[in-house]
């Protein structure tokens, strides 16, 4: 059997080898960067992993792997590392490599991370010349007088995170260099690393606060010349307690996956292979441990997320409201602005269309704005320019209909907001002007509140909106009303704005 698999093994150092070269695990959850140098850091905390996996029990010489990784994260989790080495041994021929990962974390959104990964390493392949026995004394294998050759070796990937899903690509053995034994013969004896193309996919659904995370995920791996190989797993983890999960590997096995949290920073995790192929009765199963250290515990890594998470919230929230008080001052400037131009405005059409004719025998208020020359030009009443503007008898002064409201000191009903076509022709006293709907709206409920009847109407000139109290046919009236203040019912600025 022996020899059976040393004849195996080395007839994959011919031209081109056959068989996917990169080391396999069954426990690659926790060790990502030996795949794809991009999930670098990508645990956000430093911890450092040991393997060791025994494959095909029942057959002698059959591979054997054992491999350590560290990896953390630096610069607030903007820069990933990771150094990784393994050791891989299949009856007499024995590889080791050593890489160092490195990883820098683009922040496209606030909860999408785009990760760029380079690792660079070196790869020793060794023949064990003295433990080959053949019975054929020309065997090329026996020219070869030195069999420890390496090689340098890079690797390259990216990882895409979305919120908990996760996607990943990468190529291992990207430059695919070759070690030369001998060419004494027409075959020569060399060992070629292929490259590898690795994807990955995975989603956490996470339950009770993140304290349990449900994570199905895919694998796909493809190598020249070689059939692709899918994994589809599913790991269901308890925060405080351990790990659960499952596997398929196409054409090859099934994997079930157990690990306990043996304290807060130790965890201890086993993997059981059994082969679904038809080899599968004769090569026995495969078993693999991992002891994982994780450099500060898993409550204080709790403790550490969820303060970053108040934190970012608090930011948040800071954020949204000064963006508040901002666009509210903003819009007091704004309507600030609009009201000293309103003025100008409406300044200068007052000055067009108000003439007040001089005192006469017939007019007796002369150029009185009083409530009596009013009500003498338009209700046919003169009262003498002395009476005082307190807008009691306001019917009498606007065309003769009933005052309203006497004993109260309203105004009369005919020219109060609640009972005005909004829009209509008049001169209308104004409290508030908005480009925003939403704004005038909140000014009318706030107006309500202070028991003050107010409407707004929009302005299709310019669309603005203008929130008023009052309307009236003359802009004395209007005028009047505005400059007492609404009679001292209203403590804010008033202007009138006139629609024709």
């Amino acid at each position: 059997m022996k020899r059976i698999l040393a004849f195996i093994a080395l007839s994959c150092l011919g031209f081109t080898g056959y068989a996917q070269q990169i080391p396999l695990y069954s426990n690659y959850y926790f060790t990502p960067y030996v795949y794809n140098p991009a999930m670098s850091g990508s645990q956000g905390v430093t911890s450092l992993t040991l393997l060791h996996r025994r494959q095909w029990s029942d057959v002698q010489g059959a591979p054997e792997t054992s491999a350590f990784g560290i990896n953390g994260s630096l610069n607030e989790q903007k820069v990933g590392w990771s150094l990784y080495g393994f050791s891989d041994v299949t009856d007499i021929v024995k590889r080791m490599g050593f890489y160092g990962n490195y990883a820098y974390k683009l922040r496209l959104a606030d909860n999408t991370t785009l990760s760029l990964g380079l690792g660079a390493g070196y790869i020793r392949n060794d023949i064990d010349i003295a433990s080959v026995r053949a019975k054929d004394g020309i065997e090329p294998v026996l020219s070869i007088t030195n069999g420890e050759r390496g090689l340098f070796d890079v690797n390259t990937g990216l990882s895409l995170q979305i919120s908990d899903f996760t996607l990943g690509f990468a190529v291992p053995q990207l430059i695919g260099g070759s070690i030369e034994y001998t060419t004494d013969y027409s075959t020569p004896v060399n060992y070629s690393l292929i490259r590898h193309y690795v994807a990955n996919a995975m989603y956490d659904f996470k339950f009770a606060g993140d304290k349990m995370v449900l994570s199905p995920n895919v694998m796909v791996r493809v190598a020249e010349n070689v059939p692709f190989q899918i994994d589809a797993g599913l790991l269901f983890s308890l925060r405080e307690y351990g790990y659960v999960g499952a596997m398929f590997r196409s054409d090859y096995a099934v994997t079930a996956n157990i690990g306990l949290n043996l304290t807060e920073e130790i965890t201890f995790g086993y993997a059981y292979d059994f082969s679904l192929n038809e080899f599968g009765p004769s090569l026995g199963t495969s078993h693999e441990f991992m002891l994982a250290y994780r450099f500060g515990s898993n409550k204080r890594n709790e403790r550490l997320e969820n303060e970053i998470k108040r934190l970012k919230q608090d930011q948040r929230r800071m954020r949204d409201q000064t963006e508040e008080i901002v666009d509210e001052k903003l819009e007091e400037f704004k309507d600030q602005y609009r009201r000293e131009i309103e003025k100008e405005i409406e300044a200068a059409a007052a000055k067009v269309k108000v003439t007040v004719p001089p005192a006469s025998a017939n007019n007796p208020g002369g150029g009185n704005t009083g409530g009596g020359q009013t009500g003498g030009q338009t209700g046919g009443q003169p009262q003498g320019g002395n009476q005082q503007n307190d807008f009691n008898n306001q019917g009498g002064q606007t065309g003769g209909q009933p005052g309203a409201g006497n004993q109260t000191g309203e105004y009369n009903p005919a020219n109060q907001a609640g009972n005005v076509v909004p829009g209509s022709r008049g001169y209308y006293v104004v409290a508030g002007v908005f480009s925003n709907q939403q704004n005038a709206e909140k000014l009318v409920r706030r107006l309500s509140g202070q028991g003050i009847n107010a409407r707004y109407f929009q302005d299709l000139n310019n669309f603005y909106y203008y929130v008023y109290l009052l309307k009236f046919d003359t802009y004395q009236e209007a005028d009047r009303a505005k400059a007492s203040n609404m009679n001292g019912r209203y403590t804010d600025e008033l202007w009138i704005k006139i629609v024709e």
